[in-house]
């Protein structure tokens, strides 16, 4: 799941994007370094020094953005930015942008930390969002990327100094998960795509085609299947077995989630993470699972007309949901975040309780719990690739799949 770095960009502009990442993600001074080394209690010397040392050009930023922006923007996105790289790159666009007439590579970097604060604080909209385009593509390719083979900086070969430094472990290696799996006996279940098998135009026939494999179509699917009925289910979203999941999240990001993590709101306000693979926002989901609220399923009743939810009709089918994906309230063990949230509440009188969980083991050392938001490689997750996906997979008249695979019209004939 690497990056292929495409051609896109004028040398000019990846200059302009290499001084950006060297601006989020800078090389400190000696002084700061020492400051930093000096209070650095529990972190090893070496790898927070070489952090210190360390710039966003040294960890290949410019090249991985690229191709990640290349790869999964739509065509107007990557030609904004490339206009706003330029602009950046010019004296009159830096005029414009931050009240200098110079170019942002050109700058030392306490006026390059100036003029991102003053995108960061504008009146203007599209400036702030600029800026935040650029910090999350800087930050997340500076620090979600495995760089330990490539930064000239990182000390040794054996963990990557960037994480070392914050304390951050990565992902367990590939031979560990193996591991875990086999003595868990979680086995998966690998799923056949069409896409191996065809070759040329193909008309397949079949009662129903379940276009998207998420939450909702996965469900649709397996109870059609066990219906009897010949049921087609089509992604546009690749599917990865476990072993192709390597639980860094750059890679995540590149392989999982919609536009490569880059969705948000119109003015970059609000980052949307959407599953974009086979299995939907399941395969990426953090699988807390929450009840619709009693007055929502008043509401939806009394102003649409939906009586479904209010005679227990859609009661019955949320417990169906929750029975199959064994969801756990009880024994939930909580991280530091959850538990001073939890004892805040409960000092404050505010009622609060559990989210139920669709996961196998919900234990203090559950593997791979922490980075289940890069896919579920131990297994360890009830969503629908182990269960409603299995069952439509499994049926009497299983079902029939299709990754990578785009609807561009639904065709309607004869009242059908």
């Amino acid at each position: 799941m690497a990056f292929q770095p495409r051609s896109g960009w004028s040398p000019v502009q990846r200059a302009a994007l290499a001084a950006v990442c060297d601006t989020f993600v800078a090389r400190l001074t000696d002084d700061e370094e020492h400051e930093l080394v000096g209070i650095g209690k529990g972190v090893d010397s070496n790898h927070l020094r070489a952090y210190c040392r360390t710039s966003g050009s040294d960890l290949g930023a410019t090249a991985a953005i690229e191709a990640s922006v290349t790869k999964h923007l739509p065509s107007n996105a990557v030609a904004e930015l490339g206009m706003a790289l330029s602009l950046l790159s010019s004296r009159v666009g830096m005029l414009a942008f931050c009240g200098k007439p110079m170019a942002f590579a050109d700058m030392s970097q306490a006026q390059r930390i100036n003029c991102m604060r003053s995108l960061r604080n504008s009146m203007f909209a599209q400036k702030r969002k600029l800026f935040c385009t650029l910090k999350t593509l800087s930050c997340v390719h500076c620090f979600g990327r495995d760089t330990r083979e490539i930064n000239p900086q990182n000390y040794g070969s054996d963990k990557n100094s960037i994480w070392a430094s914050l304390d951050y472990d990565g992902p367990s290696p590939a031979e560990d998960v193996s591991a875990v799996v086999s003595a868990t006996g979680r086995t998966e279940h690998e799923f056949r795509m069409l896409n191996e098998t065809i070759v040329r135009d193909t008309v397949l026939n079949c009662d129903v085609v379940v276009i998207g494999s998420g939450c909702g179509g996965a469900v649709v699917a397996a109870e059609l299947a066990g219906a009897g009925c010949r049921v087609v289910v089509l992604d546009k979203g690749r599917y990865w077995k476990r072993g192709d999941l390597s639980g860094i999240e750059a890679d995540a990001f590149g392989a999982l989630y919609e536009r490569g993590g880059l969705l948000s709101t119109e003015d970059s306000g609000i980052g949307t993470l959407c599953g974009s693979t086979f299995g939907g926002g399941s395969a990426v989901n953090w699988a807390c699972s929450l009840q619709t609220p009693q007055y929502v399923k008043e509401e939806w009743a009394a102003k649409h007309g939906l009586s479904a939810f209010a005679d227990g009709t859609f009661d019955a089918s949320m417990s169906a949901v929750a029975a199959r994906l064994s969801l756990k309230r009880d024994d939930v063990v909580h991280n530091d975040n959850n538990r001073w949230l939890i004892d805040g509440c409960k000092k404050l009188g505010y009622h609060v309780e559990t989210a139920p969980q669709a996961m196998a083991d919900v234990g203090k050392h559950a593997p791979g719990a922490n980075f289940i938001g890069a896919g579920d490689r131990f297994g360890i997750k009830n969503g629908v690739l182990k269960t409603f996906l299995v069952d439509a997979a499994t049926a009497a008249q299983p079902a029939q799949f299709l990754d990578r695979c785009y609807v561009e019209r639904v065709l309607h004939r004869g009242g059908r």
